[in-house]
């Protein structure tokens, strides 16, 4: 997803595809970076097991939504939907929402200007399919840009990284 909106920072038309049990984090990505309701298409998931054969007729199927994305889609920067003052709660729970996909879990708590951020990951086999701790930080930094206002600090209590 990531990569398909730098294209289309760049001027260049993209076309992303995510598996289904990804939609959500597809579309938190695109939002987080200047293109809500970014179009991409859909493919079951898993894609890893197929054979040769059944990974060519899913692409020969895709191709059609990919093809109408390139020379249709309406996709470009948009203004965030409810800039400016809003609750930790719902920022927490929109974040929440895309780890959830990977079987995680957020919480957060404000001291000051500081909000920490807790990421639980209760299954060890996910832990790799969530987002690196570089990579969130800067979303969640930016959510809480704009939705609570510049001037807070974001960190991240991610379990991947703590030292026992």
């Amino acid at each position: 997803m990531l990569d398909a909106v730098r294209f289309e920072e760049l001027g260049l038309p993209a076309a992303a595809i995510v598996t289904e049990p990804f939609t959500t984090t597809g579309k938190v990505m695109a939002e987080l970076q200047g293109f809500a309701d970014y179009p991409f298409a859909t493919v079951p998931h898993p894609i890893g097991s197929l054979s040769e054969d059944q990974v060519t007729a899913l692409a020969d199927a895709v191709t059609p939504a990919v093809e109408s994305l390139l020379l249709h889609g309406e996709a470009g920067p948009v203004a965030a939907a409810g800039a400016g003052p809003g609750s930790l709660d719902a920022v927490v729970e929109s974040l929440a929402v895309a780890l959830r996909a990977d079987r995680a879990d957020l919480t957060a708590e404000q001291s000051g200007s500081r909000i920490t951020f807790r990421l639980h990951i209760p299954d060890e086999a996910c832990a790799e399919c969530v987002m690196p701790s570089s990579m969130l930080v800067p979303m969640f930094q930016h959510r809480v840009d704009q939705e609570l206002g510049p001037g807070l600090t974001v960190e991240l209590d991610d379990p991947r990284t703590s030292v026992n």
